[in-house]
């Protein structure tokens, strides 16, 4: 679980926070869904079969609260995902909201992403995970209205813990849950 400081808006049409990128990992824009970008430190560490719970950050266009997870299904290279035909769709190029695979057709950093990870390209393009569509959802905007409010109490109980904010019970680098919070967590998600 990790709170996704760049992703502002799970409205398609208002997605980006003011910023010059858009919402695009994880990209649930299209199926299946992926995470490919952000927080590479993370992914290399996800395993097939994982759940990847994502958090919008406090100054996000709606409550703070998980807008999404998937469960891994498979880990690639961006090189890789950039062939697949089912994976067309997250191909960065000149659209809104952009995708998510960090490389062109030679394996290069994609100008689309308008030098926003350069500087860490060679770490980002070697993890590419791909999500299992029947076990892997973005939220709507109202369905995490009704769950913000029960945010913090349901992770102080699963971490047996008093943090007061989501940044104290999460931290900024993610928190790994076992298989029972795991199920606590999509039990909460999806009650």
């Amino acid at each position: 679980m990790y709170i996704a400081g760049s992703f502002h808006s799970v409205r398609r049409s208002v997605c980006g926070g003011g910023k010059e990128w858009i919402d695009n990992d994880p990209h649930f824009w299209s199926s299946p869904p992926t995470w490919g970008i952000c927080r590479n430190d993370l992914r290399r560490r996800a395993d097939v079969g994982d759940y990847i719970f994502f958090v919008l950050p406090k100054a996000a266009k709606h409550s703070q609260s998980i807008f999404g997870y998937l469960k891994v299904q498979e880990k690639i290279t961006h090189t890789a995902a950039f062939v697949r035909s089912n994976l067309k769709s997250k191909r960065m190029s000149n659209k809104i909201p952009n995708g998510n695979i960090i490389v062109d057709a030679s394996g290069r950093y994609n100008r689309f992403d308008v030098g926003a990870h350069q500087h860490m390209f060679d770490r980002i393009k070697d993890e590419y995970v791909i999500g299992e569509v029947a076990n892997s959802r973005l939220l709507t905007a109202e369905e995490i209205e009704v769950l913000a409010p029960d945010f913090v109490p349901m992770l102080q109980r699963i971490f047996n813990s008093q943090g007061a904010t989501p940044i104290e019970l999460i931290s900024r680098y993610g928190q790994t849950l076992s298989p029972a919070q795991v199920r606590a967590v999509l039990e909460w998600v999806n009650s």
